[in-house]
């Protein structure tokens, strides 16, 4: 399951758009776009896997590279 788009919008807005973990500035239109200038993706900080939820304060805003370098990217 993915985050609702609210939550999504609400974590985007905490960070100002950058990336949580480099502080990386992201471009809100390029969610999940690799290859493309400040592409980023909503993660699960706790995976639905190990019982994390769809909420806001288990979602946060990575750029594609810092998502890949989680150790639960790919996960569910």
């Amino acid at each position: 399951m993915a985050f609702p788009q609210n939550v999504v919008k609400q974590a985007w807005d905490n960070v100002n758009g950058h990336c949580n973990r480099c502080n990386k500035q992201l471009v809100w239109d390029n969610r999940g776009d690799d290859g493309q200038r400040g592409a980023w993706e909503a993660h699960h900080k706790l995976s639905q896997s190990h019982g994390g939820g769809d909420t806001l304060s288990n979602c946060e805003i990575l750029c594609l590279n810092c998502h890949t370098n989680t150790k639960s990217y790919g996960k569910h």
